[in-house]
């Protein structure tokens, strides 16, 4: 392990710490803060459960310098998680000087009135009938604890110590809003009220203690898919909720003897991660934490027309028909995507509409809009991915009612993911292609900045349909042969030997080759090779990577991440400058998986102005002063230092989408206005 700061789990680690920076950054609005608050703590939580308990099963397998990195990564989660605990209260006092008071039942003890009244009242009516208390006893199995959930650790103090187990239900609200405007945790409201649980105990005092366990989340899937793949995964599913033990995050306060019965039951030894903490935890339900302050939030920023499809009022795939279309949200709407999709839904010409999907909304317009075009008689063809991590039940869900409405629902090519995001629509005469950077979900598209390319271009509409030929052979487990493509980087098929070329290419130019490269992850070892070669070459580039990152510093490599108020999730491959500029948008980041064990598609961009358009989004983002962090051999997330620091990307390509929908509609300079 030359480099430890290469690794895939310490690279995750510190892409969390920028999102935990974002909490810290006082430029952002204190509502804001407490969601990145939020965000860190499900990100850390899904860490532990996939990247640690991937580590701790290479180590099972006796790889044996996995656990130097296991170490890295522990003493990293536990200074971050007081970082944590530290922003956490910093702007709770911020938020309490704004009149926004969170309360705990320490602040109400021994107070009577109204409001304990109401509080009482409240807890019996709402919160009682959810609660299930179990009390632990010799002789009596201990209860089965869910991954993530949320517990109390009980101890009644007395003649006889007492110890219970209570979950707090997660079907309600976390946060209670009090009559005077107060907010309280479900969590404090149950500490007051436990009197009203365990009344039938005597004790001298009774106490409850937060605690959660982190499971290992991977599923083991064997390649017999006899019993039918649906049927697998729900199965499958079962594996997750017991789990091994990755993470037991508890309250520092709690009783020495409590966290020993805790651990004796869990089975959770000193080789997993014991993290003490505050008095709350999950504190991922910050990023529903109830807010009623406009200005203590980002200001609200609606999408940006769209040059062309806001400015007319004909079908869309007409309007395909003449030009390429880029969509790029949220900075323009995703409500372009599902219009087009109920209109082929309607359209009497529209014959077949095929798509593929990872992750799509719980409740998805995009889903709604296919079934409707099934019940119309199209002929639709679904590739939905049973295999989309934490997504499964929705996914099953949504396989099952496309099915009742006529839909022909695949499952990709198992055990081999599909990842790509296409869409295809076949219209009498002519064929329609989507090609996506990111999920088919209008949740995610106001979150996530994704681009989508509508095309009628028949060299990539034709490949594109030959990819969803592929996925329906497998789906009817034919023979699968091996398509071949011009115009579209196709994983497993393609996207590594032409990623290979271009980046070649670039590199017999030498001082005049140019390489700018925006992904999640850029971990490959064949791919960072081949870039570093480039460099040594004399090309420059410009990499953009949001998360995981496994290279070196070189001089004539420039790599940043930039986390800002959305996430970004575009992948764009751009080699070269000038005439001989190539220009690509991708499902696909640069890992091993992507590139050899995944269906994925990377797209070219071929309108000038459409490349022109990309190139430009590209340009903000290398030149940001605000929020890019540099990506550096130790992980620092340093900001960059350059200019004033004024350039915000994100903010800039908002007003770039403005000013462009703008030009678009202003009469041109020498036009004369009538009379």
């Amino acid at each position: 392990m030359n480099n430890v700061y290469q690794i895939r789990e310490v690279s995750t680690l510190s892409f969390n710490e920028r999102v935990l920076q974002e909490a810290e950054d006082k430029r952002n609005p204190l509502m804001e803060r407490l969601k990145f608050l939020g965000i860190f703590s499900s990100n850390m939580d899904e860490f532990f459960k996939v990247r640690v308990a991937s580590i701790h099963r290479r180590i099972e397998l006796g790889k044996k310098s996995m656990s130097a990195v296991l170490e890295v990564v522990v003493d990293k989660a536990r200074e971050m998680d007081e970082r944590f605990l530290g922003a956490y209260e910093e702007i709770i006092a911020a938020l309490a000087k704004e009149g926004i008071r969170i309360l705990t039942e320490q602040d109400i003890n021994g107070q009577s009135g109204a409001l304990s009244a109401w509080l009482r009242d409240h807890f019996r009516t709402t919160i009682l009938p959810s609660l299930v208390p179990i009390i632990l006893q010799s002789g009596l199995p201990f209860p089965p604890l869910k991954d993530g959930a949320l517990y109390f650790g009980i101890k009644m103090w007395g003649d006889k110590e007492r110890y219970a187990i209570l979950e707090i239900p997660s079907e309600l609200p976390r946060f209670v809003q009090l009559p005077n405007g107060d907010i309280m945790y479900i969590d404090d409201l149950i500490r007051y009220c436990l009197s009203d649980i365990f009344y039938i105990f005597e004790y001298e005092r009774i106490e409850a203690f937060e605690f959660k366990i982190s499971r290992d989340a991977e599923l083991d899937i064997d390649n017999d898919f006899s019993e039918g793949y649906v049927r697998k995964m729900e199965r499958v599913l079962q594996q997750r909720k017991g789990g091994r033990p990755t993470r037991l995050v508890y309250d520092a306060e709690m009783p020495s003897g409590l966290l020993k019965i805790l651990r004796k039951e869990m089975r959770v030894t000193s080789d997993d991660t014991l993290i003490p903490g505050g008095r709350y935890h999950n504190m991922k339900d910050l990023m529903r934490f109830p807010n009623h302050r406009a200005d203590l939030a980002f200001p609200k920023s609606e999408p940006a027309p769209h040059p062309v499809l806001d400015n007319v009022r004909i079908p869309m795939l007409e309007t395909i028909r003449q030009q390429d279309i880029l969509v790029t949200y949220p900075y323009q709407s995703f409500d372009h995507i599902i219009r087009l999709l109920r209109e082929a839904a309607i359209d009497p010409k529209v014959e077949e509409i095929k798509m593929t999907m990872y992750r799509a909304a719980t409740r998805s317009h995009v889903v709604n809009a296919l079934a409707n075009a099934a019940r119309n008689g199209k002929r639709i063809f679904v590739s939905i991915e049973l295999q989309a991590r934490f997504d499964e039940k929705n996914n099953i869900k949504i396989s099952e009612f496309l099915a009742e409405s006529g839909a022909t629902v695949a499952y990709g090519v198992p055990p081999m993911k599909v990842h790509s995001k296409l869409l295809l629509i076949k219209r009498k005469g002519a064929m329609f292609a989507g090609l996506s950077t990111g999920n088919f979900n209008e949740a995610t598209g106001r979150l996530y900045v994704d681009s989508m390319l509508l095309t009628a271009d028949r060299r990539v509409a034709a490949e594109v349909a030959e990819v969803f030929d592929f996925l329906e052979q497998a789906s009817k487990m034919h023979t699968l042969t091996a398509p071949k493509f011009k115009h579209l980087l196709v994983s497993p098929f393609n996207s590594r030997k032409t990623l290979m070329k271009l980046i070649a290419r670039e590199m017999d130019k030498g001082h005049d080759g140019y390489i700018c490269l925006k992904v999640n992850h850029l971990t490959d070892e064949k791919i960072i090779e081949k870039i570093r070669s480039a460099a040594d070459a004399g090309v420059q580039m410009d990499l953009i990577v949001r998360t995981t990152y496994a290279m070196l510093p070189h001089p004539n490599i420039r790599a940043i991440s930039i986390l800002d108020r959305y996430l970004e999730h575009q992948r764009i491959f751009l080699f070269g400058k000038g005439p001989d500029r190539k220009v690509f948008m991708s499902s696909s980041d640069l890992m091993e998986r992507n590139l050899d064990w995944r269906v994925e598609v990377a797209f070219p961009i071929y309108d000038p102005c459409l490349q022109n358009e990309v190139a430009d989004m590209l340009a903000l983002q290398v030149g940001d002063t605000y929020k890019a962090r540099v990506l550096d051999e130790t992980q620092s997330n340093l900001y960059v230092v350059a200019g004033n620091g004024q350039l915000q990307a994100q903010r800039a390509t908002q007003e770039y989408f403005r000013k462009r929908a703008l030009e678009a509609v202003s009469p041109a300079p020498d036009a004369v206005s009538p009379a």
